[in-house]
């Protein structure tokens, strides 16, 4: 049998089909969206988690791996129910219900190269170097992001986020020298 070069029926003459192509962009989307400008750096820690209204968000905490922006732990919200505008200029809210209250300054500046384009409407970063001290690992905890306009997104953490929260590691600056 001889395999032919010629393009099938229906296909373009590039040989792809257009649900192939339509895919890929889809994909291409997906990946921007919830990593953006991250391709290939490391993944560092993910979940996924509903907040009040049953809307679905991505958790990301990993290191800044892009020398232009100051190192340190970033955690990353991302809505992944369609429609949903988080506000880049506000602080993301923690709280342990037992008094603990943290302020993480917005970083969604970090989302793309600096001056390459606006920034993803569905997904904020924050710098974790204000976690200080870490939450305790045997409390729930709630995040209050801001969403364009004055709402907000509340999510409580189950055990494995608080978890990851209280162990990730204490900014250089904040160990001091004995």
């Amino acid at each position: 049998m001889r395999a032919s070069a010629q393009p099938v029926s229906g296909a373009p003459a590039s040989g792809v089909r257009p649900w192939v192509a339509s895919l890929a962009a889809l994909l291409l989307v997906l990946l921007l969206t919830l990593a953006p400008g991250q391709a290939g750096a490391d993944d560092g820690q993910r979940w996924s988690l509903r907040d009040r209204d049953d809307n679905r968000w991505s958790l990301r905490i990993f290191e800044q791996p892009d020398p232009a922006y100051p190192s340190g732990e970033r955690l990353r919200l991302s809505a992944l129910t369609p429609g949903i505008a988080v506000d880049h200029s506000r602080p993301l809210l923690l709280s342990d219900g037992v008094g603990g209250s943290w302020t993480l300054a917005n970083r969604s500046e970090e989302l793309v190269a600096a001056g390459t384009g606006p920034l993803p409407e569905s997904s904020a970063q924050f710098d974790m170097a204000d976690l200080l001290p870490r939450p305790s690992d045997a409390l729930p905890l709630v995040l209050s992001l801001p969403l364009a306009g004055e709402d907000s997104a509340e999510m409580v953490l189950g055990p494995e986020e608080t978890q990851a929260l209280h162990a990730s590691s204490i900014p250089a600056a904040t160990v001091q020298e004995g």
